[in-house]
């Protein structure tokens, strides 16, 4: 998937995206806790329950700045921790999906790896258009 991205100083950058099929769920540090209180998660359940999984999730490094980033638009009440330090991988935009996957029983989504928080901004606009 081709994805653009306008920078700060104007420049317009277009760079490739794979997704990642299977990615270990034990991969991934998930940064919002709470999912199944947040609005929204029982509706996207029943969808995926009848649909399956139709979008990638999209992480990034698990780094302390990369979560520090991560956690700047989340309700406080919702953040956990970055207690996982060992996982390779944090999740930007999938949250509620992980919580319903394992719920569900499934070890492993499917994912796209972006290099840094604005390129996950600029994949999750995408892949919602």
């Amino acid at each position: 998937m081709k994805v653009n991205m306008i920078t700060a100083d104007s420049e317009l950058l277009e760079k490739e995206f794979k997704t990642i099929r299977k990615l270990p769920i034990t991969n991934i540090f998930q940064v919002v806790g709470k999912r199944s209180e947040q609005k929204g998660y029982n509706k996207l359940r029943q969808d995926i329950e009848e649909n399956g999984f139709r979008k990638p999730i999209i992480v990034i490094n698990n780094t302390i700045e990369n979560y520090g980033l991560a956690i700047r638009k989340v309700n406080m009440n919702y953040v956990r921790y970055w207690i996982n330090k060992d996982k390779p991988y944090l999740c930007v935009y999938g949250n509620q999906r992980i919580d319903i996957a394992l719920k569900l029983g499934f070890s492993s989504l499917d994912a796209i790896l972006a290099p840094n928080i604005e390129w996950a901004h600029a994949i999750h606009l995408k892949i919602n258009e």
